[in-house]
């Protein structure tokens, strides 16, 4: 009897247990959405601001252009690309791959998060790396500029564009990556495209001479602005500058790092540059202005195919780890998102491109012509992009640099004997045999 009482006294207790069991579960399961949603949206809202900052400041470029391609300004545009474009890779060297070591310094090891101080020691480090960059790049710069041309868009481009490098040695990037404010970063990081393209306005019908001083001046002020934005930003959540004492192995670690992440970068943008001085030598400064208007649309969308990647690879990293076996198939599936934007911008790009080469009263006519035949590299370029992200992913970041030197080796050597013979479409074949070939070797990986 006293058995059957204790036995009726406890089954409301553990219905009350299995219940308060299934709220907790439940409860658990609705704060891990909202958790997974916040996350998302937050995603969403960073790739629509570094979208946001590629339409102001690279699409008023492109805005400034298309005037100029219409009212032929091709030696102005010609000038200004391939000066503009080699000032670019000067703000990527000097940046030194810190937009990944700080922004992975202010996230913090999976362990717990850093200290501030440590974070600053580590700014300081990469900064001093930074300014030694800057300045090697500015006394090769110089001493090229001064002693072996005459040629005055040259010379004052280079002599007023070289402190926007050297400013960009303290930019904050990685600080507000790794603060998960990228498409702040983003956003600040269009003010200079937007001043670029003011002074690429301005400099029309000018003297050579002026222009270059012009558009050198609008490139320093350009960052100057950025890094006004960035560091307000900053200071607004708490980070204010701490200057510390340098160390030799910190140092090491900067230099060690930077060129690391650097030579991933290099390759093509050293291929790119190898184009500008064949199309400045063989095709003239018309077929350049063409060449450099097109590869701005090529650059713009698969820019935005990387903000994806961008932002999802922390995904891709747990989604390769998760298969097992990485293959080329695991790297598309668990890049879906980016493989449709790729798609659609290099359809969209040759079906409005072939529409308006069909027009031949159309004042771009001819630059629609290029365009039409550049597209095409929007899709292959973009593979590249999701295979050396999936090479990233599985810690392989010197096969990635390795696969990537390998086709811009291949790229340049095929747009150099091809030249003479397609002409700008030279460049074309170039970029496809560069995105193919780095695909092979890091398919081969995949495979292995």
């Amino acid at each position: 009897m006293l058995e059957t009482t204790a036995a009726s006294s406890n089954a409301p207790d553990r219905t009350r247990g299995r219940a308060t069991s299934r709220y907790g579960i439940a409860r658990a399961r609705v704060v891990g959405w909202l958790k997974a949603v916040r996350g998302q949206w937050r995603q969403i809202a960073n790739v629509g601001l570094l979208v946001a900052g590629l339409g102001l400041g690279q699409g008023a470029i492109f805005v400034v252009q298309t005037v100029l391609v219409a009212a032929g300004q091709y030696e102005l545009l010609a000038a200004f690309g391939t000066h503009y474009s080699f000032a670019i890779l000067g703000i990527i060297l000097v940046d030194a791959g810190a937009s990944t070591t700080l922004a992975r310094a202010v996230a913090g090891l999976p362990g717990g998060r850093k200290e501030r101080g440590e974070v600053w020691r580590i700014f300081c480090e990469t900064s001093a790396i930074r300014i030694a960059v800057a300045a090697i790049i500015g006394a090769i710069a110089a001493v090229y500029v001064w002693h072996a041309t005459s040629e005055g868009f040259s010379r004052w481009y280079v002599a007023l564009a070289l402190p926007g490098l050297l400013l960009w040695a303290v930019n904050g990037v990685g600080l507000l990556d790794g603060l998960r404010l990228s498409g702040i970063s983003g956003i600040t990081g269009s003010a200079a495209y937007v001043v670029t393209a003011v002074g690429l306005a301005l400099a029309a019908h000018k003297s050579s001479a002026a222009a270059g001083a012009i558009l050198g001046g609008a490139f320093s002020i350009g960052y100057l602005v950025t890094l006004i934005a960035q560091w307000t930003t900053l200071a607004g959540k708490g980070w204010y500058p701490q200057l510390h004492k340098l160390t030799r192995a910190g140092l090491m670690r900067a230099l060690t790092d930077g060129c690391a992440l650097s030579f991933q970068i290099l390759p093509g943008q050293v291929n790119m540059r190898v184009q500008l001085v064949l199309s400045t030598v063989y095709l003239g400064a018309e077929t350049t202005a063409l060449f450099v208007y097109a590869k701005q649309i090529v650059t713009a969308s698969t820019q935005i195919v990387g903000f994806v990647l961008r932002v999802e690879f922390p995904s891709l990293v747990e989604k390769l780890a998760a298969a097992g076996k990485q293959n080329l198939g695991t790297m598309l599936g668990a890049q879906r998102m980016a493989l449709y934007c790729a798609a659609m911008f290099a359809v969209g790009a040759t079906v409005v491109a072939g529409i308006a080469a069909e027009m031949p009263d159309l004042a771009l006519h001819r630059a629609a012509m290029v365009i039409a035949g550049f597209a095409p590299t929007i899709f292959t370029m973009s593979l590249l992009l999701m295979m050396m992200q999936a090479l990233a992913a599985t810690g392989a970041y010197g096969l990635a640099a390795w696969a990537l030197a390998i086709g811009s080796a291949a790229g340049m050597l095929a747009s150099y004997m091809l030249v003479t013979l397609l002409g700008v479409y030279a460049f074309v074949a170039g970029e496809v045999v560069l995105n193919l070939v780095g695909l092979y070797v890091g398919y081969r990986h995949l495979n292995r």
